[in-house]
Order: C-alpha cells, then sequence, then structure tokens
C-alpha cells in the first residue's frame, strides 16, 4: 500500500539516488524503465516540476514522446543490479521489467506504471520539452558528455503526485 506524500517530502533522499547509482524513469504504457543519473525538481511556472533528460537514441525517447507522462521511481541499494541492467541494455532489445524481476503499479494521476519495488515514486506529466543546443552549450561539457553530438531533450514534467510505500 502506498500514501501520497509532500511533493518535496522525499526530495533529498530523490537527489542522493539520482546522484549516486540512479533512478528509474519509467515512460510508456507497457512501462519501460531507463536508468537516469541526470535531473532536478523545483518550482516552475508556479508549480512543482520534474525535470529530466533523454537522448533522442534512447529507446525511452519515443515512449517519451507518444506518451507525454512519466514516473520517476526510486529504487534502494538492495536494487543496485537491477538498475543497472536498465542503465546497460535497451528496451528495444529486452524486456526489463521482466528481466529485473519488477512488478508494475497502477499510477493515480498518469498512464504510466510505477515500479512496486521502489519505495517512492512520482507521477508526471510533460508540460514542456526543450532540445539541449550545442550553440549555447559550454564547450567543456559538450566535449566530455556528447562526443558523438547526441544532444538530450530535457523534459519538464508537472509533479502531480509523490507517494512513498506505506510501512
Amino acid at each position: 500500500m502506498r500514501r501520497k506524500i509532500g511533493t518535496f517530502d522525499a526530495v533529498q533522499e530523490t537527489m542522493d539516488q539520482i546522484g549516486g547509482n540512479g533512478a528509474l524513469l519509467v515512460s510508456g504504457r507497457q512501462g519501460n524503465p531507463m536508468t537516469i543519473g541526470w535531473g532536478t525538481m523545483g518550482i516552475i511556472w508556479r508549480m512543482p516540476v520534474f525535470v529530466v533528460l533523454v537522448r533522442p537514441s534512447r529507446f525511452t525517447f519515443g515512449l517519451m514522446e507518444d506518451c507525454g507522462e512519466f514516473t520517476v521511481n526510486v529504487p534502494t541499494g538492495a536494487l543496485a543490479d537491477q538498475v543497472a541492467v536498465c542503465g546497460s541494455r535497451s528496451g528495444r532489445d529486452i524486456d526489463k521489467i521482466r528481466e529485473c524481476g519488477f512488478t508494475l503499479g497502477k499510477a493515480e494521476a498518469v498512464s504510466v506504471p510505477f515500479l512496486e519495488e521502489c519505495p517512492v515514486h512520482y507521477e508526471c506529466r510533460v508540460i514542456h520539452r526543450n532540445d539541449v543546443s550545442n550553440a549555447n552549450l559550454d564547450a567543456e561539457i559538450v566535449r566530455s558528455h556528447y562526443p558523438s553530438g547526441d544532444f538530450h531533450r530535457v523534459y519538464f514534467g508537472e509533479v502531480l503526485g509523490v507517494f512513498r510505500e506505506a510501512g
């Protein structure tokens, strides 16, 4: 059972996880998890927003474009192997849900599922997208993060609910 919590109640553990092993971004109605190591939360346009980045070369990119919704799932350290799989394998090639033994839960505010094994999840709808531009980016960031030119699309998701496993 999950209970709704305040929008920013779990933000510190979420950012710690994103900066550590990563969190799991899920998009698509069938639920395809992708490990994310970049993302942030804040208030934009007077609403709570979760910002995530996805490269056009990723399978998740098409799902985000088609669906316009996502969940961000915050795993525990016990899920490090699954997080590694979701960050190194493509949903084009394998069913990551089955491969990792994840259970999909029905979200309250979006059509995209969440991962029941993750104690915290965010439900978001895309309200804006913007492409990272080489022309406006620091040259060192381009060299270190975009050597092949596969620049991210930045998705701004309005946070419609944050939920924590009860117990």
